[in-house]
This record gives structure tokens, C-alpha cells and sequence, in this order.
């Protein structure tokens, strides 16, 4: 109705009919709330007929494939070299501790447990350690 009540507007009723085609070609289960929703009358009748020819004219968005999921941090985008937080922790998740020296420390471990702001880790199959969260980054790649 607003895109018609504004025809003399041209560009911004043509905008809006598309994004309406666009909605309703998207989510066809809309059209069944505005017909209920709605007072039947003439006038609403032909707008709701017009919008749902012009959607079957719409072409539909391709709609883009969803982002894989890191194996290692299970996040949607890898969070490779991040810190580590109470948030994004993992258990069985590969990461890397930084700030203690020894490049012993500084190899890959596996999360085991998160306790408040320290992880335990794995250092191989029979040691683990615990450190702070802040020294330990994602090591997905």
C-alpha cells in the first residue's frame, strides 16, 4: 500500500515493491498472516494479489553458503592465533602457550579442563599443566 500510496515517487516505490517481492518470495508463510491479519476489502485484496504476481516474478537471492566450521576451535571463523577465552574455549582444542621461555612451553598442547581463568593442558599423553588463560592461543592451522 505505501508503495503504491507514493507512486509518484518512482524510484522509491519501485524500491520498496522489490523488497517486499523479495520478503514474500522468501517467507511465502507472510502472505498467509497478512490475509489474516488484514481486513478483507477490495483495495487489499487486489495490493496482496499484485505483490504476490510480482514476487513470482522475483528471482530468488542465491543465498550464501554458511562459513565452514573450524575442526580445531569450532568457531564459524577460525580463531587461529587468538587468545584463548572463557568464551571461545574448547576442550580437545590444539593450542599454543605463550610467555614462558622455554620453548618447551611453547609447543602444541591439547585443552583438557577450563577453571575460572586457568586451563589444564596436555603436555603429552601422561602430563598435563595447568597455566593462566591469558598465555594460551588458538593453534588451528
Amino acid at each position: 500500500k505505501v508503495a503504491e500510496t507514493h507512486a509518484h515517487f518512482p524510484k522509491f516505490s519501485e524500491a520498496l515493491l522489490e523488497v517486499c517481492s523479495s520478503y514474500l518470495k522468501d517467507n511465502p508463510e507472510s502472505a498467509l498472516e497478512m490475509c489474516d491479519n488484514e481486513e478483507v476489502s477490495e483495495e487489499n485484496s487486489l495490493t496482496l494479489h499484485r505483490l504476490m504476481a510480482r514476487a513470482n516474478r522475483t528471482k530468488q537471492k542465491s543465498k550464501a553458503p554458511p562459513a565452514p566450521i573450524c575442526s580445531n576451535c569450532k568457531h564459524d571463523r577460525c580463531l587461529h592465533g587468538e587468545q584463548l577465552t572463557g568464551d571461545s574455549f574448547v576442550a580437545g582444542s590444539t593450542v599454543r602457550v605463550d610467555g614462558y621461555g622455554p620453548r618447551v612451553y611453547e609447543t602444541v598442547k591439547l585443552t583438557v579442563k577450563l577453571n575460572g581463568s586457568i586451563v589444564t593442558l596436555h603436555m603429552n599423553p601422561n602430563i598435563s599443566h595447568r597455566f593462566r588463560i591469558a598465555n594460551i592461543k588458538f593453534w588451528c592451522k
